[in-house]
């Protein structure tokens, strides 16, 4: 072979190879996900009733309180099906939270009129929880629903929950930070109640009273709910703080008794029924994924004084919610410890929606003074009395608020007397503690305060927190969701009770 002939050939070998190395160069340098089928991409592997996120981005811009994405999901092995909408999350981004309800394959596909929402599929493969994972977190054991006699509440597996929530109504503020790598206020409370036996948080959505003029509510991370007023600027900022904290509730074991707001007693904002339908809809779709009860407003009698609502209005809502509940959390609403309302709505429950079709069970409030204990035992035996049976929940009682032996004896006595007359639950609560109360907040929002409220340090130790644990380890010895109660069966020196 000639030189010629030899330099040519290795010209050639050499043309070879480089356009074979420029040929792999797209392909080394391209995104992981180029090189995964897009089976591969788009499988996620987790476990049951874990909350999931599938995120996307719109080619249009629709408005924060529409729906214009819809998931299915379908359980590959029995053909079950869950539908969700999806929820805004600031700018064109959209997102779908879901949590799946059985182990194996889980398919999903997107729908939409906007192209950049539509057709997006995948799979998730969902084992079951580890036993460790259930005992550390019972939230594992699925949403809490209503137990077959309508008399309390269980997770999916059918196991029944001791609901012992304490109150924290201005969770979502910035005075209840979450600071840095969990060492902030909010993860000391979660802490604490943890600790003392507590197995859900009364927290609403929004703080949405208060006397600031250029929005409602309070603000938490991300700022205030709402960019002005009306509410027609969603703060997606906000509600990505709100997301921190419902899954440090959820990871931490927590139900979330949670109403959106408190509607009325808004002092320089009045909200519209509109306005309630969206907000209300938007809390749904975006923490239906979590493990709650859910309120449809905190203390709903002010939003006849103050919002100009109506009954039919409330029912009205109710149905909002309802329709935009695919994984059916109880619904309620949470009332006034007042009993001069107008008829029928003129009592400390939420009893006059109980033929309402929205309503599965009943919040009590029974009055914020010891002369009105008594009511824990006539609102909680009323509201059983009523047909068809529905759970009832003492939410609200009078609130701790000192280190007296006479508080301590207060609390201990409103939760054993809530729990052995026939409630399904019941909530602690101690000022200071609900409204976070911090004289020291820097932004100058520190918590309603009047002469009983401490700051929330001091109100996170009072002794009669700590007596829920106590009543948690002797009912558990028990078959406790058995217990009916039998007043006839009490003796008062001697004799039978009337």
């Amino acid at each position: 072979m000639t030189l010629d002939c030899i330099t040519r050939r290795m010209k050639e070998e050499l043309n070879v190879k480089r356009h074979a190395l420029f040929a792999l160069v797209p392909v080394l340098l391209a995104p992981t996900s180029v090189l995964q089928s897009q089976e591969a991409a788009d499988q996620v592997t987790c476990s049951a009733w874990k909350p999931q996120e599938i995120r996307l981005v719109a080619e249009k811009v629709h408005p924060w309180w529409s729906f214009p994405v819809r998931a299915s999901f379908t359980h590959r092995e029995t053909g079950d099906q869950i539908t969700l909408s999806g929820f805004w999350d600031g700018n064109r981004d959209w997102m779908v939270r879901f949590a799946p309800t059985r182990v194996g394959t889980w398919n999903y596909r997107t729908s939409s009129a906007d192209p950049g929402l539509d057709g997006r599929t995948g799979r998730l493969l969902v084992r079951a929880p580890t036993e460790a994972e259930i005992a550390a977190n019972p939230n594992y054991r699925g949403h809490v629903k209503i137990s077959a006699n309508g008399r309390f509440f269980e997770y999916a597996d059918g196991t029944p929950l001791l609901l012992l929530a304490d109150t924290l109504w201005a969770g979502n503020t910035a005075r209840c930070g979450l600071g840095k790598h969990q060492d902030g206020p909010f993860y000391q409370y979660l802490a604490d109640r943890r600790a003392k036996g507590f197995t859900a948080v009364l927290m609403q959505y929004f703080h949405g009273y208060g006397d600031y003029p250029d929005s409602p509510g309070h603000r938490n991370e991300g700022g205030k709910t709402f960019l002005g007023q009306p509410a027609e600027r969603l703060n997606p900022a906000h509600f990505q703080a709100l997301d921190v904290r419902m899954r440090a509730l959820w990871d931490a074991g927590f139900v979330a008794a949670i109403p959106t707001t408190w509607w009325g007693k808004t002092k320089r904002c009045s909200f519209t029924i509109q306005d309630a339908r969206r907000i209300s809809a938007y809390c749904a779709v975006r923490y239906g994924a979590y493990n709650a009860l859910w309120s449809l407003s905190g203390e709903y009698q002010y939003t006849f004084k103050d919002c100009g609502w109506t009954p039919e209005q409330i029912n009205s809502l109710g149905n909002v919610v309802q329709n935009h509940n695919p994984y059916r959390h109880p619904l309620s609403i949470h009332p006034s410890g007042r009993t001069n309302w107008a008829a029928p709505h003129n009592c400390q429950s939420s009893r006059p929606f109980h033929q309402s079709g929205w309503l599965d069970h009943h919040w009590l409030q029974t009055g914020q003074s010891a002369d009105r204990m008594y009511n824990i035992v006539g609102r909680a035996e009323e509201n059983r009395a009523l047909e068809p049976v529905k759970p009832v929940f003492c939410s609200e009682s009078f609130y701790d608020h000192t280190h007296s032996s006479e508080r301590v004896y207060h609390a201990r006595w409103q939760a054993w007397v809530a729990l052995l007359n026939g409630c399904a639950g019941y909530g602690y609560g101690a000022h200071g503690m609900w409204q976070f109360y911090d004289p020291n907040d820097p932004l100058g929002e520190t918590g309603k305060s009047d002469a009983r409220v401490v700051p929330w340090k001091t109100a996170l130790r009072f002794e009669g927190s700590s007596k829920i644990a106590h009543v948690a380890t002797l009912l558990r010895q028990y078959r406790w969701w058995r217990l009916e109660p039998r007043a006839s069966a009490l003796l008062l020196d001697g004799e039978a009770c009337p």
